[in-house]
C-alpha cells in the first residue's frame, strides 16, 4: 500500500491538540512558547512547546507523601507494571506487582559459590572462582540457600552440587521453590488460562491466569483527556476545557472542546498581508488548513488536509513483545502514535532458548528448551539412564564361593568393570567331599557350610559316592562348564577349571554417555545387553540426548554443534545505528538509487541509510519529494521504514514519515517538501517488526529531492 505523508505542520508552528483539563474557564490572553516547565508561569505546564495550565499535578502542586502524579493525577504510589521492580538484590529472582503492590522478591542472598552452575552465588562479580585445583573422584561437602549436599571432583574442576538450587516460586506445585520456607506465596491458586474480572479507575476488565497467578488485566487506564466527547481521564467528565492553539497570522487564538468537537477559532483572520506569504491554521482532528497573500489580499482558506495523521486520539493499537506477551500504545491528541507501554502477561522465557546445567551428584549435563508457548519444558535425563550412578559411587555384591566383586562410577555416571571376586572360601554351600575307608567303595563324606569351609567327615559308609567312570557337568562362571570323574574308588575326582566363559553374565545391562553437549546438543545414554550365550551385545541407539539439526543462520544458535554461529552480515554492516548509517550516494545530492540488503540475524534490528538532499529552486506549488519504498520483504518477516531529517532526529525518533504496513506487505510513502529550504542529510531506517534472513533480501528504493 502506497500513502503520501505530508509535512508535520505542528512541527512548523507548535501547534497541538493539547488535551489538558485547564484550571479556570476562560483562556489566557496570549501562549508563550517553552522549552521546559521553568519557561512557564506557576501552575502551568510545557507540552508541545505551549505552556498550558494543569489541574492536579505534573506543572501544579507536587503530590503529597506516598502518593505519585499519574496521568495528571495524584494517586498512591507503588507499582504501575512488572519494570518498576526496584534493584539491590544479588542473584536472579522475580518481583511481581499484583495491586498496584510489590510482593516480595524472590532473589536469593549471597551464599557460598556453588561450583559448576554458571552464577555468581556470593555476589563478588566472579563466577565459579576456586572450584579448581581437585583431584577427580574426590568429593566434599557444599550448600545452597536451600541445603548440604555433595559436589564432585569432574575433569579437575569442582561440580554437581546435589544440594537443591533455588528456583523461582512455581504456583500450584505445594513445593517451597524457592527456599523461603513458604510453600506458593502470593499465588492467587489459579490454573493457568482461568480468567476473573478486575477494575481499573475506568471501569472494568479480565485478567488471566499465567504461571498460577493473575495478571495482564485487560481494563481501560486513565489517558489525557482527548475532545472525542470521551471521558478519557475517567474521572466523571467529559471534555472538560480542553483548549488548543488555532492562531493565524493575524493573531493569536484558541479553540474549546465542545461535545467532541473544535467550537469556532478566537484568532482574528482578517489583517493586512504581504504578497507570497502563507498562512497555516489547525483544523479538524489533525490538520491544517492553508491560504495565501496575493495583491494584499488573503484568499480562501483551502480544504482542511488530515494526510499526516497516523492515527485517531484515543484510539488503541496492541502487538505481541517479549516472551509471548503483548504491550499496546495510545494515539495522542496530535494524531500520533504514542509510545508502547511496557510489556506484560510475559511467559518465563523465549521459544526455542536452551539452559544447560550440571546434573546432580555431577553426573553429566541436562538441558531444558523453551517450548512455543514461553513456558520451560521438562529437564532431559542425567547421566546413564535407568543404569546411571554418581561418579565414585561403589557396587558391591557376591560372587564365586562367599566371595565379593565390586564395580565403582566412572566420571561420565556410568559404572566401570567389576573387580576379580575376592575374599572366596574353599567350597561352595552345599557341594560334598569324600575320602576313602575301609574296603573298596567305602568312604566318609563332609559338606560345605554356608561359610564356605568344609564341616567334618562322617562315619565310614559302603557305597562310595558314585559309579566309578561315571562323568559330572556342572555349570560355571559366565556361561562356562566344569568337570570332574568317579575315582576307582567310588568317590568324585577334584573339578577341573571353568572352561568355554563368556565375557559377561547373562541379563546384565551396561549403558554409557553417548553423543555432545556442544551448541543445543545434550549428551544421551546408550545401553548394551549380555545376551544368553554371555556375550555383549551391540551399542543401542543413542536415546534422550539432543541430537545435531540443520544450522539455522542468524539465530545465534549452534543447532549443528560444531561450536560456531552460522551469520552472514551483508556488505552494508555495520549500519544499525542513526551514527553508522550508509551513504547511499558518493558526493552526489538528490539520491536516485536502490539497494538488495538483508537482516541477517536476531541482533539486526535496524539498517539506516543516509543521503544529502539539494533543495535548488522552490516556490510554492513547485515544491518536491522524498519517496522511499520497501518490497520483496521475505515471506515470512515483516519490515517497515522510516524518514527522518538528520541524524539528531533519527536518534530522538522523530520522523518526517513512515510506513508500517504489517502481514509481510510491501512499505512505500512520499513526503513533500515544505516551502523552506529543506536541503541537508536525510536517514532511512528499515525496522525489522518480526522475522529475519541471512539470504533472502528486500529492495529498498529511494528518489531524494527532485
Amino acid at each position: 500500500m502506497r500513502g503520501t505523508i505530508g509535512l508535520s505542520l505542528w512541527a512548523v508552528f507548535g501547534l497541538l491538540g493539547l488535551g489538558l483539563t485547564a484550571g479556570c474557564s476562560d483562556p489566557p490572553p496570549a501562549n508563550p512558547g517553552c522549552t521546559t516547565a521553568s519557561d512557564c508561569a506557576g501552575g502551568f505546564a510545557c507540552q508541545g512547546g505551549l505552556c498550558v495550565i494543569v489541574n492536579g499535578c505534573g506543572g501544579g502542586p507536587a503530590c503529597g507523601a506516598g502518593q505519585a502524579c499519574r496521568n495528571g493525577i495524584c494517586a498512591d504510589a507503588g507499582c504501575v507494571n512488572d519494570d518498576d521492580c526496584p534493584g539491590g538484590y544479588c542473584g536472579q529472582g522475580t518481583e511481581i506487582c499484583r495491586g498496584g503492590v510489590w510482593r516480595p522478591c524472590n532473589a536469593g542472598n549471597p551464599v557460598a559459590e556453588i561450583c559448576g552452575d554458571g552464577r555468581d552465588n556470593d555476589c563478588d562479580s566472579q563466577t565459579d572462582e576456586a572450584c579448581g585445583g581437585c583431584e577427580s573422584g574426590d568429593s566434599r561437602p557444599c550448600m545452597t540457600e536451600c541445603n548440604e549436599g555433595v559436589e564432585y571432583c569432574i575433569d579437575n574442576l569442582w561440580q554437581g552440587c546435589s544440594a537443591t538450587r533455588v528456583q523461582i516460586e512455581r504456583c500450584g506445585n505445594a513445593e517451597d521453590d524457592d527456599c523461603d520456607d513458604k510453600i506458593d506465596e502470593q499465588c492467587d491458586g489459579c490454573t493457568d488460562g482461568d480468567t476473573r474480572p478486575c477494575e481499573s479507575a475506568c471501569g472494568s476488565g479480565v485478567e488471566s491466569c499465567v504461571n498460577g497467578s493473575f495478571q495482564g488485566c485487560d481494563a481501560r487506564e486513565p489517558i489525557d483527556e482527548l475532545c472525542d466527547g470521551a471521558d478519557n481521564d475517567c474521572d466523571g467528565s467529559t471534555d472538560e476545557e480542553i483548549l488548543r492553539d488555532c492562531s493565524t497570522h493575524c493573531g493569536s487564538g484558541f479553540q474549546r472542546c465542545e461535545a467532541g468537537d473544535w467550537a469556532a477559532c478566537s484568532a482574528p483572520e482578517d489583517c493586512d498581508c504581504g504578497d507570497g506569504i502563507n498562512d497555516i491554521q489547525v483544523c479538524g482532528r489533525c490538520g491544517a488548513r492553508q491560504r495565501s497573500c496575493t495583491d494584499g489580499e488573503w484568499s480562501a482558506w483551502s480544504e482542511c488536509d488530515e494526510t499526516s495523521a497516523q492515527c485517531q486520539p484515543g484510539e488503541t493499537g496492541t502487538e505481541g513483545c517479549g516472551n509471548c506477551g503483548s504491550h499496546s500504545r495510545t494515539c495522542t491528541a496530535t494524531c500520533e502514535w504514542g509510545v508502547w507501554q511496557d510489556c506484560k502477561a510475559e511467559g518465563a522465557c523465549a521459544p526455542d532458548a536452551r539452559e544447560e546445567e550440571v546434573c546432580a551428584a555431577g553426573c553429566g549435563m541436562r538441558a531444558r528448551t523453551c517450548a512455543a508457548e514461553c513456558q520451560w519444558e521438562e529437564w532431559s535425563t542425567c547421566g546413564g539412564g535407568g543404569d546411571s550412578c554418581g561418579p565414585g559411587d561403589m557396587e558391591v555384591e557376591p560372587c564365586g564361593a562367599c566371595g565379593e566383586r565390586t564395580r565403582r562410577c566412572t566420571n561420565d555416571c556410568s559404572w566401570g568393570a567389576w573387580s576379580a571376586c575376592g575374599g572366596e572360601g574353599v567350597c561352595a554351600p552345599g557341594d560334598e567331599d569324600a575320602r576313602g575307608c575301609g574296603g573298596a567303595c567305602e568312604a566318609q563324606v563332609r559338606v560345605c557350610t554356608n561359610t564356605c569351609e568344609w564341616g567334618d567327615f562322617g562315619a565310614c559308609q559302603g557305597g562310595g559316592q558314585c559309579e566309578p567312570g561315571a562323568l559330572d557337568r556342572q555349570a560355571c562362571g559366565n556361561c562356562g562348564e566344569r568337570q570332574r570323574n568317579c575315582t576307582d574308588a567310588c568317590i568324585w575326582g577334584g573339578w577341573s577349571d571353568c572352561q568355554s566363559e563368556g565375557t559377561c553374565e547373562a541379563g546384565r545391562n551396561e549403558s554409557r554417555r553417548c553423543g555432545t553437549d556442544v551448541g543445543i546438543c545434550a549428551f544421551g545414554t546408550q545401553e548394551r545387553r549380555c545376551d544368553q550365550a554371555c556375550e555383549w551385545t551391540g551399542w543401542g541407539q543413542c536415546r534422550d540426548g539432543v541430537e545435531p539439526q540443520a544450522e539455522i543462520c542468524g539465530d545465534l544458535l549452534d543447532q549443528d554443534c560444531d561450536g560456531r554461529v552460522e551469520r552472514d552480515p551483508d556488505g552494508f554492516e555495520p549500519n544499525d545505528t542513526c551514527d553508522s548509517c550508509r551513504v547511499l550516494q558518493d558526493g552526489q545530492v538528490d539520491v536516485n538509487t536502490f539497494l538488495n540488503s538483508t537482516m541477517d540475524s536476531v541482533e539486526d534490528r535496524d539498517d539506516y541509510y543516509c543521503f544529502n538532499a539539494d533543495d535548488g529552486w522552490s516556490a510554492p506549488g513547485f515544491g518536491e519529494s522524498i519517496t522511499v519504498e520497501l518490497t520483496n520483504i521475505p515471506n515470512d518477516a515483516d519490515y517497515d521504514i522510516y524518514l527522518y531529517k538528520g541524524r539528531a532526529n533519527c536518534r530522538a525518533n522523530r520522523s518526517l514519515a513512515s510506513s508500517i504496513n504489517g502481514n509481510n506487505a510491501d512499505d512505500a510513502f512520499t513526503w513533500d517538501e515544505t516551502n523552506g529550504d529543506d536541503g541537508g542529510e536525510y536517514v532511512v531506517r528499515v525496522k525489522r517488526a518480526r522475522g529475519h534472513s541471512c539470504t533472502r533480501q528486500y529492495r529498498l528504493s529511494v528518489r531524494g529531492l527532485d
